[in-house]
């Protein structure tokens, strides 16, 4: 009779243990969506106004009729900058002057819903903003312009970063500033399609 009810005993703290884990892991579910949701983006965000990357690469091509500036990058396409509003910028350079840029934090300028629309290669365009001649280094001022229907992959609420693949199935993180923006980002699902596009400030400094 000891034996039995100890066996009884044995039985229901099994079926308790298993209950009680039942109910832990239905718990723990949705907070391991919601971490997927967040996997591919960095760990932690870059501070506003600061670089986050750097090229470099050299004057190929200064197109006077279209006031361009063409840089060969080793390993990546060729860049282009507009000087139409600065065209004294073409006269300060010539083919063969090395260049290196300076990327400061990406920011978001839309976000729009696009369900249904194909993703896009993104649009890339860059054009000088300021021009600082100077004694011993020549240099300027751009802003690079990113658009495009990008494909949402990931959302970290903590740190408000967006992580999005384009149709080259290239991905990228962009951290969302403005509150509208944050809002709509907030209101996004994985898989989204949506209409991207954010701006960079650079500053590009020459030598010979």
């Amino acid at each position: 009779m000891l034996f039995r009810l100890n066996a009884c005993i044995s039985v229901a703290r099994r079926s308790a243990l298993f209950v009680a884990f039942i109910a832990l892991s239905t718990s723990w579910a949705p907070e391991c969506r919601a971490d997927d949701m967040a996997a591919s983006a960095p760990a932690q965000a870059v501070p506003r106004g600061a670089s986050v990357d750097t090229e470099s690469g050299t004057i190929s091509l200064i197109d006077t009729k279209n006031a361009l500036i063409v840089v060969t990058v080793p390993g990546h396409e060729d860049r282009s900058y507009s000087a139409k509003d600065f065209p004294d910028v073409l006269n300060a350079v010539k083919v063969g002057d090395k260049l290196t840029a300076s990327f400061l934090e990406p920011y978001v300028t839309e976000l729009t819903p696009a369900q249904g629309a194909a993703l896009t290669l993104l649009d890339r365009t860059a054009k000088v903003t300021q021009h600082s001649p100077g004694a011993n280094q020549e240099g300027f001022q751009a802003l690079r312009t990113f658009s495009g229907v990008v494909v949402v992959t990931g959302i970290n609420l903590k740190l408000n970063l967006l992580t999005f693949e384009y149709k080259s199935g290239t991905a990228h993180s962009i951290r969302v500033n403005r509150p509208d923006l944050v809002t709509v980002m907030r209101s996004l699902k994985r898989y989204s399609h949506v209409r991207l596009a954010y701006e960079s400030e650079t500053t590009v400094t020459i030598s010979p």
